[in-house]
């Protein structure tokens, strides 16, 4: 039996689910091409210190590794940012931003057991090389048009320089950052305010800190939070996102769109505006991305960055494709080749003809659900 079943968190796709899927991926990869982005293809294979070094902290059991002849530790790349910020800042290195990329392509992270997620997925995205914070418009105008293809979507807009800012302010170590941002992420408020309390924090600043989970909904929440922010630093990551915010209402895109001041990338790579894909019907967030302007540094090239995946096997199901019609030809055994031709040219017409079957008369029959 073992022969016969697959690795945990590994799925197969087939048949009707295949056609979806494809169809979906085609239908991405025109929104991408009509905002200029080329496609980059990078291997599967990446080194794990590539990983290593493009975050302050990795979880090296989320990483599928081995080892190349030479010894040196091998990784099923775990997404698509990493690598193309390494190709930016190698093949592309005397080019002159900016830099428009586009990419499908299967990423692997090792889920937890009985965790219910996969641990391959097919990531579908873009990444816009070169351009500060006021091309974020841009990117997420474009992720926008991705989620129209669904019904019942929000795309959740956040901006972690809001917390990064008050961080800054009150000068946290790195380890009490890391404390709060889990607090905050859990919206954990018991625990938040007993840590906040063990801080030694003025009341203005733990009520910043505890509002800061709830600072969510519609657009209007960005002038309400104008009252917790204690410091200037504060109030223009607040003006920035309301001029972003103003933008996308005069280009159409306001109604779906909702503000969340309390989202806290898990990636520790984001910079400034981060955002989620919803639809309806689906238990996870579908398209994820944000500005990340300190990784390329990394690699050598010093280039503000943004982009967003779409994660595709969820939205299988959300997909309705409108299948060709599909034929079958019977034929007596001296008429294949009569058959043959008949079945070329219901092709050119386009339609899906299956291999003439051997029967006692010829005739065409659609084949019945399809």
């Amino acid at each position: 039996m073992q022969q016969i079943q697959l690795p945990q968190g590994m799925k197969d796709t087939i048949l009707i689910e295949c056609e979806k899927k494809k169809y979906l991926q085609n239908t991405l990869e025109e929104i991408f091409d009509s905002f200029g982005y080329e496609e980059i293809i990078t291997p599967t294979i990446e080194y794990y210190e590539t990983y290593e070094n493009a975050f302050k902290s990795i979880q090296s059991t989320d990483m599928y590794k081995f080892f190349d002849e030479n010894g040196r530790i091998l990784t099923l790349r775990m997404d698509m940012t990493v690598p193309i910020a390494r190709v930016c800042a190698s093949k592309f290195k005397d080019s002159k931003p900016p830099f428009r990329f586009r990419y499908t392509s299967n990423v692997f992270k090792v889920r937890q057991k009985f965790a219910g997620k996969r641990s391959e997925i097919t990531d579908c995205g873009i990444e816009l090389i070169g351009l500060d914070s006021k091309s974020d418009v841009q990117v997420l105008a474009c992720a926008l048009e991705v989620m129209k293809n669904f019904k019942n979507y929000t795309l959740e807009i956040g901006n972690v320089q809001f917390f990064q800012a008050a961080c800054k302010v009150v000068r946290l170590s790195q380890e009490e950052i890391s404390t709060l941002a889990d607090l905050i992420d859990k919206k954990s408020m018991v625990d938040l305010k007993v840590y906040l309390d063990s801080l030694y924090l003025s009341e203005k600043i733990v009520d910043f800190f505890m509002h800061l989970p709830f600072l969510c909904g519609d657009v209007k929440i960005l002038d309400k939070a104008y009252a917790y922010c204690f410091d200037d630093s504060l109030k223009q990551v607040l003006d920035s996102m309301k001029e972003c915010i103003q933008s996308l209402d005069v280009l159409g895109y306001l109604e779906n769109v909702t503000i969340d001041l309390g989202k806290v990338a898990h990636l520790d790579y984001y910079t400034g505006i981060i955002f989620e894909g919803y639809v309806s019907g689906v238990g996870t967030s579908v398209l994820s991305g944000g500005r990340y302007d300190c990784l390329l540094k990394k690699f050598g090239r010093d280039l503000p960055a943004c982009g967003f995946s779409v994660k595709l096997d969820p939205l299988i199901d959300q997909v309705d494709v409108k299948l060709r019609k599909k034929y079958k030809l019977y034929y007596p055994e001296d008429k294949q080749i009569e058959a043959m031709k008949q079945a070329m040219q219901l092709r050119k017409e386009g339609s899906v003809v299956l291999e003439p079957s051997l029967n006692e008369s010829i005739y065409v029959e659609e084949e019945i659900g399809r």
